[in-house]
């Protein structure tokens, strides 16, 4: 699954692209509206310990006017909700994609996730959204009824967004901007187009790499003078481990049974048929029974005098990885064969 970030300054166009992509049948992600969703009654809680005080209103709602008031004039009181919310949207973006299904492409709309490091680095390319500054100022004021000068000063408060893959320029109608989508998205020769043929739908276990006292799971990347050099599943990191760190393809990884040994991407296949869309439980909050009673149905010829809890855990904890962060479909060996030029 290949995932696009959206961006692009107010008054730019962003909305109507998101909009032109749904149309076409793309996930599309709005993080403003995300973000709004998330100052629940477990958030607000936490926002009341980091800063001592009540944002709730009577009805447990978010007092808006007062958190208004602090991020406006405080900017380290900004900088601490920050830190905060944006983890919280990109778990709950994460969370979102894992749902989308066999989508070959998601897209998350921001105007702002390339100015936050808490917000983390996940998407594969950049598309901006962009128009003149004329054009810009017109449709905010005819959108928010605002002067030329509130105009300009929304604009001014606004962070410049990073640098972009593709850029779609914004100054003309619905009718041009459809047919710049169209160019920088769906065309043969399109940048995103590009890349989905170059992006694997399938997990490849050989190159899925867990790596002795680190959590999470790693994709090769490629060969270091000490070691390999991988890249975290969750945050798009990459490391050079050494030789003796402990590495392990998934695709190396069995199970104990009664009648022998089951390869892990047999066990994951096993385990999707049980739990369908659904997540398997939480590794570190899920009960030894409730463990049991899962690996009971998937695989009931376990052998549980060698197959315990504790391995168990490190199972559904790689299930649920790969099941937000890539796929639950696998590279097999006819695919690699395939792969392979013709002498």
């Amino acid at each position: 699954m290949t995932t696009v970030l959206l961006t692009g300054g107010i008054g730019s166009g962003k909305s109507a692209v998101a909009d032109i992509l749904r149309g076409r049948g793309v996930p599309v992600y709005d993080s403003d509206s995300a973000a709004k969703s998330l100052y629940t009654p477990a958030f607000l809680s936490m926002m009341e310990k980091e800063f001592g005080t009540s944002f709730s209103l009577a009805d447990g709602s978010l007092d808006k006017k007062k958190l208004s008031a602090l991020i406006f004039s405080d900017t380290s009181a900004r900088e601490k909700l920050e830190a905060l919310l944006y983890p919280a949207l990109r778990e709950h973006f994460l969370s979102w994609r894992g749902r989308q299904g066999g989508a070959p492409l998601v897209v998350i709309e921001s105007a702002i996730a390339q100015s936050k490091p808490s917000f983390g680095h996940f998407w594969d390319a950049v598309v901006l959204v962009d128009a003149s500054r004329d054009v810009r100022i017109s449709r905010i004021m005819a959108r928010d009824g605002s002067t030329r000068e509130q105009a300009l000063a929304r604009m001014a408060s606004q962070q410049q967004p990073g640098n972009a893959d593709v850029t779609i320029l914004n100054n003309g109608s619905l009718q041009e901007l459809e047919k710049a989508v169209e160019d920088a998205f769906f065309t043969q020769n399109a940048y995103i187009c590009k890349l989905l043929k170059d992006t694997s739908m399938k997990t490849d276990l050989a190159k899925t790499l867990s790596v002795r006292g680190q959590h999470g799971l790693f994709n090769y990347i490629a060969q270091s003078r000490t070691g390999a050099i991988v890249e975290a599943f969750e945050d798009k990191k990459r490391y050079n481990f050494s030789a003796n760190a402990g590495i392990t393809t998934l695709e190396d990884i069995s199970i104990y049974t009664s009648e022998g040994e089951m390869k892990l991407r047999e066990v994951f296949g096993k385990l999707h048929e049980v739990l369908g869309d659904n997540d398997a439980p939480d590794a570190k909050k899920a009960s030894a029974e409730e463990l049991k009673a899962l690996f009971a149905k998937a695989v009931p010829e376990y052998d549980g005098d060698r197959f315990y809890v504790s391995h168990m855990k490190k199972v559904v904890e790689w299930y649920n990885a790969l099941k937000k962060y890539a796929s639950l479909e696998f590279v097999t060996e006819e695919d690699r064969e395939k792969e392979q030029p013709e002498a």
